[in-house]
């Protein structure tokens, strides 16, 4: 009986160290995952901060490296830039198009926008004559 037993040993140690590597990559991913989530509620905590700058550098990041969920407040937050927060965002065509197809939505096109030129207004001061 002793014999049988011994003989299983190779096959079961061949067993555990074909599932290692997978286990330790579903560990490895599971961490990554966790720290992207982290990533992604601090970003979330500097926006209800009213920290909008900072929120969307930290989305950008994250939808950069593939986070579904800070692409969809990214892009979001590109959208409604001027509107809602007075600024246009930095982005390029690459970037939406990639975060678009992370959130599922349809690309937007960028399109150049032209601001008018800003008049102020000068006074002129001249000097009075002496009477």
């Amino acid at each position: 009986m002793s014999k049988n037993v011994f003989k299983w040993v190779p096959i079961a140690l061949l067993a555990l160290a074909c599932h290692a590597p997978h286990a330790a990559a579903q560990t490895q991913s599971q961490s990554l995952a966790g720290a992207s989530e982290r990533l992604h509620a601090n970003a979330l905590a500097s926006f209800r901060q009213a920290r909008f700058s900072e929120a969307y550098g930290r989305l950008m990041a994250l939808a950069d490296a593939g986070h579904a969920r800070s692409a969809e407040v990214a892009l979001w937050m590109y959208m409604n830039g001027p509107t809602l927060f007075g600024k246009d965002w930095d982005s390029s065509q690459e970037q939406l198009t990639a975060w678009a197809q992370l959130a599922g939505q349809p690309a937007p096109t960028m399109v150049g926008v032209s601001y008018p030129k800003t008049v102020v207004a000068f006074a002129s001061r001249t000097r009075r004559s002496a009477p």
